[in-house]
């Protein structure tokens, strides 16, 4: 988390430790506010979420 401190923006400019724990999910027809709350055709991909967190925080 970056406050506003100077000392915050030192780890922000650090290189990611886990370059491949990435994962790009485009949603057709989704805005970014359906990605907030579901929208009204549930947007959000819950089951591909839990599998990445499940995959990557171990």
């Amino acid at each position: 988390m970056v406050e506003g401190k100077a000392d915050g923006y030192t780890f922000a400019g650090q290189p990611n430790p886990n370059p491949e724990n990435k994962e790009l999910l485009i949603i057709p027809n989704a805005t970014h506010c359906d990605l907030y709350d579901g929208g009204n055709n549930n947007y959000i991909p819950w089951d591909k979420l839990q599998d990445f967190f499940e995959k990557n925080l171990k």
